[in-house]
């Protein structure tokens, strides 16, 4: 359609008005030069079931946007930050590579592979590694997690009737809101385990919510009041996980 009707054009899918944009340089103009006015672009249906009614940077009003956008810069991703968590990629990227050289002569999957590296790296990031003498966090698995991964990009990718038709969206008539449901739930039971672990050890002070060098990580910074002077980027613990859920993905 880019070929006909040139780089930016409009159409209508329903009762919805969609403007699609197919150059590079109008791509930076929506989200770089006026990102804060396409910031407050309608979420569909499955994107506010999981982000908590739209409480992470992607689907997000104008106000709230501008405050985590400020968080996300100053804190994870940082150039500071992203340097500091070299050693996390490093480490996992390492360790992909002897596992994959230990199977030589055998089928690997390496989609799997690359994904588990992928999660370990940002998970790392997000809220750490396991501690000496910390129990690990038995409460999902590898596989688990990226079920869960795939089902939730698989939803927000597919067509729903829903979001052409909002008079609709109550009917649910796909039932794509009630599966991007199921799917939040299986996270807030993953999340919930790890931010209650974070947060017990932020009240004890000890160093199951620092690093071994004394660098929190960033549910950690998200987590401690002393970090959030500023009312503006104070989070409650739904807008912590829908962040963390916008970080996985």
């Amino acid at each position: 359609m880019a070929n006909i009707y040139g780089p930016i054009f409009s159409l209508r899918l329903g009762s919805k008005l969609h403007v699609e944009v197919n150059s590079v340089d109008l791509a930076k103009v929506v989200v770089r030069d006026l990102d804060q006015t396409f910031a407050n672009r309608r979420p569909t249906v499955t994107a506010l079931a999981i982000s908590y009614g739209g409480q992470n940077i992607v689907w997000s009003n104008k106000m709230y946007w501008h405050n985590l956008r400020k968080l996300l810069g100053s804190q994870f991703l940082s150039s500071r930050n992203l340097n500091e968590c070299q050693r996390f990629r490093k480490y996992e990227v390492r360790k992909m590579v002897t596992e994959v050289y230990s199977k030589i002569g055998t089928t690997i999957g390496i989609k799997k592979i690359a994904f588990n590296t992928e999660v370990n790296v940002v998970t790392n990031m997000l809220w750490g590694l396991t501690k000496s003498g910390e129990e690990k966090d038995l409460s999902y698995t590898e596989n688990e997690f990226r079920d869960i991964v795939f089902k939730i990009i698989e939803l927000l990718g597919a067509p729903n009737i829903s979001d052409f038709i909002p008079l609709l969206s109550r009917l649910d008539v796909q039932g794509k809101q009630r599966q991007m449901q199921k799917q939040r739930e299986n996270l807030d039971r993953i999340f919930d385990s790890i931010i209650k672990r974070r947060i017990e050890a932020i009240s004890k002070e000890t160093e199951g919510a620092v690093e071994e060098d004394g660098k929190k990580d960033f549910l950690s910074m998200l987590l401690d009041p002393n970090e959030h002077q500023d009312a503006t980027t104070s989070l409650n613990i739904d807008q912590i996980k829908a962040l963390l859920i916008l970080q996985e993905h």
